[in-house]
């Protein structure tokens, strides 16, 4: 029986675990702390139910449209905090009978390589050896903080210290324009709190379509957030607050920071080089689609692997890394399936290939206002776009601006797998009233 050790306890380590627990497989998972890792308890987890508590403030700033009378909707963070640590917990079990059912082992510590098939598990003075055929390493990411700006986690915050947010400043700067600067700032603007939002020279969502980018620019700007568009040279404590030096010589004034300014692969405790493994420039393993390392044996999935460090980018090649490491048939990974989501006010999300040569791939958009279902729930201002192959009418990608955009390209990115063209998108009439009509819509519009 193939004995298989999984490096992580985050969705990633577990998604791992249980799909390489189907063959004929022994599958070990080394947890440093509770099932669910720093996504579950530090980091995404935390973000969302900040995210959900203001979404639904919104909802009841709203109502009143809808007929409904209701209270102030005023989010209290103290009973947000304790909501985070339940939500936490009961994922934390839900993943852990997971394990349980498929019959994988779960071990705490901090593993490190012995040698390229043995690891060993340290927990506090004690330590056990286990060796491997197949290792899969699901550690993740941590933050990266230059030295001009490291968060105390009491004026200058960083996301891990969302599930610690015990009160909310009057005033706050958010550093970085990537998709988490951009949630807490979107956050910290609808829960009243006046944002100055610093989001580097490349500009807001630099890895999104540059139309994405503006449409979110654009809907903070009209809430009130001040936007900057220039890099921070260094973020420091005050005696009543905070103060950010920024490269053009202005210093911005606040009662707290937010740092969101980038993470890298948690690789530095595995003694890599043990296993015959080296860290490239980037700070991440090189590896294949199947998610093996040059060391064959040895796989690597999610933020370990580098980026984008996206939550269902390491599921889909953790299912894939641990059904072939159980020699299991397994699809290669495909990046250009995985959608790329920000919950922001207006979401945005992103799939597959959205540029290219001129005259190679062609465009069409379609409005939310083509759904019924955007007016009643006051969400018209959304759009679709669908990007197709101008030689074969195949779709490659897709971009969505508006409420629950991510939702709507999880067809496109089927229809990216499958090969479909526009015509078969066009030939679609899904549920009447339903926002996902804008996506079928737009195929329909297409001369």
């Amino acid at each position: 029986m193939k004995q298989i050790v999984v490096i992580g306890g985050g969705p990633a380590g577990v998604e791992a675990a249980v799909a390489a627990a189907q063959g004929n497989t022994q599958v070990t998972l080394i947890s440093e702390g509770p099932i669910g890792g720093r996504t579950g308890w530090d980091s995404l987890l935390p973000s969302k139910v900040w995210l959900h508590a203001a979404e639904v403030a919104g909802v009841i700033a709203h109502a009143s449209a809808a007929g409904i009378v209701v209270g102030s909707g005023q989010v209290d963070p103290a009973v947000v905090l304790a909501r985070i640590k339940d939500v936490a917990s009961r994922w934390s079990e839900r993943e852990a009978q997971r394990l349980h059912a498929a019959g994988v082992k779960v071990v705490n510590g901090v593993a490190a390589f012995n040698s390229p098939h043995e690891l060993v598990v340290r927990q506090g003075e004690s330590q056990q050896m286990l060796s491997a055929d197949a290792v899969i390493i699901a550690t993740g990411s941590v933050p990266r903080f230059p030295p001009t700006m490291k968060p105390d986690g009491q004026r200058i915050i960083a996301p891990r210290f969302a599930s610690h947010l015990n009160a909310l400043p009057p005033d706050m700067i958010v550093i970085g324009g990537g998709p988490t600067g951009s949630e807490f700032a979107s956050l910290f603007s609808r829960l009243g709190v006046k944002v100055t939002w610093i989001v580097g020279a490349p500009g807001v969502l630099p890895m999104f379509d540059p139309a994405a980018g503006q449409a979110l620019a654009a809907a903070m700007t009209a809430h009130g957030v001040v936007i900057h568009q220039v890099d921070v040279e260094r973020a420091e404590r005050t005696e009543d607050g905070v103060a950010v030096t920024t490269t053009d010589g202005v210093t911005h004034t606040a009662a707290m920071a937010f740092l969101a300014i980038g993470r890298v692969p948690d690789l530095s405790r595995l003694n890599l080089a043990t296993a015959g493994l080296k860290v490239g420039e980037n700070g991440q393993l090189a590896i294949d689609n199947y998610g093996r390392t040059e060391a064959g044996h040895i796989f690597a999935v999610g933020d370990a692997a580098g980026g984008p460090m996206l939550a269902n980018r390491a599921l889909a090649q953790a299912w894939i890394a641990g059904r072939t490491a159980a020699e299991l048939p397994a699809p290669g990974y495909c990046p250009h399936t995985v959608v790329s989501a920000v919950y922001t006010v207006p979401e945005i999300a992103q799939v597959g290939i959205v540029s290219g040569g001129e005259g190679v791939l062609q465009r069409v958009r379609a409005s939310y206002t083509v759904s019924l279902k955007a007016y009643l729930g006051d969400e018209t201002e959304g759009w679709v776009e669908l990007v197709f192959d101008a030689a074969n009418r195949q779709i490659r990608g897709g971009i969505a601006v508006g409420a629950h955009a991510a939702d709507l390209l999880a067809p496109v990115a089927l229809a990216i797998q499958s090969g479909a063209t526009i015509a078969d998108l066009a030939a679609i009439f899904t549920a009447y009233p339903t926002l996902s009509e804008a996506v079928f819509a737009a195929a329909r519009a297409v001369k």
